[in-house]
């Protein structure tokens, strides 16, 4: 539990400190968006091609 806090704690201090730098909020949430997708989208694709080759 302590490294999902450490990093919850520290993902707001980076966003808080972008958005007081003059970022706008929405520019963040949509590369967190776009990252996050990358992200899952890879781990997706290696589950279903391992899922596959079982077959």
């Amino acid at each position: 539990m302590s490294n999902l806090e450490n990093f919850s704690k520290e993902l707001n201090e980076l966003i808080t400190s972008h958005i007081k730098k003059g970022a706008d909020p929405q520019d963040i949430v949509d590369e967190l968006t776009r990252e996050a997708n990358l992200i899952f989208a890879g781990y997706n694709l290696e589950i279903y091609l391992a899922t596959r080759k079982g077959n």
